[in-house]
């Protein structure tokens, strides 16, 4: 329960004034950053700025950061190669035009993760017209014409139909789509041949599938290197900046790591770590389904720098944090850069190679029912499935693009944006 807010690293992040914009230049009038804005004070309470126009202190999810008396040795001296590296100092990287480096709002709060499960969802469980239903999949959408009037829900291996006046599906920007495909709603072609009849042929369902493509930097920790206990501290920080020649602001983010365990991840290298990130790609990939079973896992294609310029700002990446490993704080924790090595790192040919090899998910997928009035728009600013009545998508999936940020917040954002638009 709570979704990704229940597993995730608790980054509390919002995206940048221009993601909202741009949103709203692909059609969606509605969700300009002016018009969203409210919308995020009122879901936090900030804890660090209280009283400050551009945080909400009422809210049900609970932020704050790490204070600077305690930083931990190694993001200390993060932040000061940073800054000697000529980026800015950002206190509050929640500010609308803030970029540089600085501490990352969390929200967990004397170590109880705010999620919306034990936030919004506890205040709501015991309401008479609720009845949450665990341990269930729902496997296709019941579709009367073009009304949706129910669902098929697999319980413990039994099957059954529940009908309804409206449905909103919040299942997550890989689940949502393939549920519209598993119920005969997006291109025939990708469903057809699984014996799924069609009931809408909407294009953009699964597609423009988007994401923040990451690679774990690391470097040789100092024989004498004691990394931190508390684990928010290890991963407390993070630089956002511009890469050279980009028309994007803050495209690039580098989540710091001071923890030097590799957690299970087979990609998760030795060492003082560093997740540098692609923070707005142009490349965009495709979510599909591999066969006729409902329960079956779907073909994710992610298409990770499938550009010139996506590459090249992760090549461009890979030499700042060669750089602000260099600077003499960080030297006093870490010595030379053990991923990529020497060889790679010095040879662009080498080093797009390693990339390529390397590149792992963000876990910010998102997009692939995206809102608009384009040919491949799925959802209108409302969240209703377009051509389809008592039908709406209320997850990631239906942001435009992926805005320049961790998208939990953004998430809780487009729901109580669109309970007011419902209205």
């Amino acid at each position: 329960m709570g979704g990704s807010s229940s597993i995730n690293a608790q980054i509390l992040l919002r995206g940048i004034r221009e993601d909202y914009d741009r949103w709203a230049e692909f059609g969606n009038e509605k969700w300009s950053f002016d018009q969203v804005l409210p919308y995020f004070l009122k879901l936090e309470n900030d804890l660090d700025f209280p009283n400050d126009s551009y945080h909400g202190d009422k809210g049900y999810i609970k932020v704050n950061r790490v204070p600077e008396k305690d930083w931990d040795d190694l993001h200390r001296a993060f932040y000061e190669s940073c800054i000697d590296n000529g980026y800015p100092d950002c206190p509050d990287h929640n500010k609308p035009d803030s970029t540089g480096v600085g501490a990352l709002a969390f929200n967990q709060i004397d170590g109880v993760r705010q999620s919306t499960a034990i936030t919004y969802l506890n205040d709501a469980r015991f309401r008479p017209n609720l009845n949450i239903k665990s341990n269930s999949y729902v496997r296709k959408i019941i579709f009367d014409k073009n009304k949706a009037v129910g669902i098929e829900v697999e319980t413990e291996n039994k099957l059954h139909e529940i009908y309804c006046s409206d449905i909103i599906i919040s299942a997550g920007a890989i689940e949502s789509p393939k549920l519209l495909l598993n119920s005969g709603v997006g291109s025939p072609e990708k469903f057809i041949n699984h014996g799924i009849k069609p009931v809408l042929d909407l294009p953009g369902v699964g597609m423009n599938l988007r994401d923040h493509p990451m690679v774990f930097i690391s470097w040789k920790p100092k024989d004498d290197y004691i990394e931190p206990k508390s684990i928010i501290s290890r991963v407390s920080m993070a630089l956002r900046y511009t890469s050279k020649n980009s028309n994007w602001k803050n495209d690039m983010i580098v989540y710091m790591n001071s923890s030097t365990k590799t957690y299970n991840n087979p990609q998760n290298p030795e060492g003082i770590t560093a997740n540098l990130t692609l923070n707005l790609e142009e490349s965009s990939g495709e979510v599909s389904l591999n066969d006729s079973n409902p329960n079956s896992y779907p073909k994710l294609a992610y298409n990770y720098l499938g550009t010139d310029n996506d590459m090249n700002r992760m090549v461009e990446g890979v030499r700042v944090l060669d750089q602000i490993g260099n600077h003499k704080s960080f030297q006093k924790y870490a010595s030379e850069m053990l991923h990529p090595n020497t060889t790679i790192k010095n040879d662009d040919i080498l080093l797009q190679q390693w990339l390529k090899k390397k590149m792992v998910t963000g876990h910010h997928s998102s997009g692939t029912c995206k809102m608009g009035n384009d040919s491949m728009a799925v959802v209108d600013q409302t969240g209703s499935v377009i051509g389809l009545e008592n039908l709406k998508v209320v997850d990631a999936s239906i942001m435009p693009d992926c805005i320049r940020a961790n998208t939990n917040a953004t998430v809780m954002l487009i729901a109580e944006r669109i309970i007011d638009l419902w209205k």
